[in-house]
């Protein structure tokens, strides 16, 4: 029987240094890998090239107003029903950060790209009528040698680390995500450590997952970390939703460049993932169970 890849979240980002170029899942308010972001946070680190997916949310927000990143690739970062990112729109006015322009399919066809090792993929007619090529350098354009067509490009996308949530895993790493999935199998083949925060890790006994519900194959994951709750205050599909009233205290200080009280209140003022969820406590998180029933 193969080694357990289980550990906690802590543990799972330890190895991430300073200056790591790192993907990020989750949709808008949904999957997001809170337990490991927080446990980054905890830890310090700093110069981190993120590249999440084309609908970053609260996550993005938090990491750079902690001061962790250096570089962005950015399609959208924002609160989705709580309206605009705060941290995220002051670092790109007063450029604390490195932005990079993109879309949706600079994000989805990088990786893409990235997952096939590939330099880059060249895309239909897509940004003849937009200036995105103007503030983004990376789009670049290329004769199509069998047309003689000029097409244009984007490059290949890879990080060092990917983080994703899920709500099943097993001790392989053959992981389970609900919900709305973008494109979380495509990254991760384009990452070249995987770690997969879950609510559940099956037990060593039980049957393997089916094949045709592994999102993510344990072949590519190298650490999962046992993470209940590992997506709050923000929603795991299947398992609980988001907290709302958490999310606008988050927006409402943010909004004030008050994030860093949000921060020690909720993050760095306790030592782990589980002390965290002792500090939230089980009488809010089991209320977010009735989202699903």
């Amino acid at each position: 029987m193969s080694t357990s890849k289980v550990t906690t979240p802590e543990e799972a980002v330890a190895g991430i240094p300073d200056g790591a170029v790192v993907a990020l899942g989750g949709v808008h308010s949904h999957n997001s890998p809170m337990a490991l972001v927080n446990a980054l946070i905890r830890r310090g680190v700093r110069d981190l090239e993120l590249i999440p997916t084309p609908s970053a949310g609260a996550p993005v927000d938090m990491l750079i107003a902690a001061g962790c990143v250096r570089r962005l690739h950015v399609s959208y970062v924002g609160l989705e029903f709580l309206g605009l990112a705060p941290n995220f729109r002051r670092a790109a006015e007063n450029q604390s950060i490195e932005i990079v322009e993109g879309d949706e399919a600079y994000i989805v066809y990088g990786f893409r790209a990235g997952a096939s090792r590939l330099p880059f993929l060249p895309l239909p007619p897509l940004y003849e009528g937009t200036d995105l090529p103007k503030v983004n350098p990376r789009i670049k354009t290329v004769v199509d040698p069998y047309t003689g067509r000029t097409v244009t490009t984007v490059p290949a996308l890879r990080a060092d680390y990917g983080l994703f949530h899920a709500q099943v895993t097993d001790r392989r790493g053959n992981t389970q995500i609900f919900g709305q999935r973008r494109f979380e199998d495509v990254m991760a083949k384009a990452c070249d450590h995987v770690i997969i925060s879950s609510d559940e890790i099956l037990d060593e006994y039980a049957p393997a997952p089916d094949p045709r519900i592994v999102s993510i194959p344990g072949a590519i994951v190298e650490t999962v970390a046992h993470a209940p709750y590992g997506a709050y205050p923000l929603s795991s599909p299947g398992h609980y939703g988001y907290d709302r009233d958490r999310l606008v205290e988050y927006r409402d200080l943010a909004a004030q460049d008050r994030t860093k009280e949000y921060l020690e209140t909720h993050v760095h003022s306790v030592a782990d993932h589980r002390e965290h969820l002792e500090k939230v406590g089980v009488t809010r998180l089991l209320g977010l169970q009735q989202t699903f029933r």
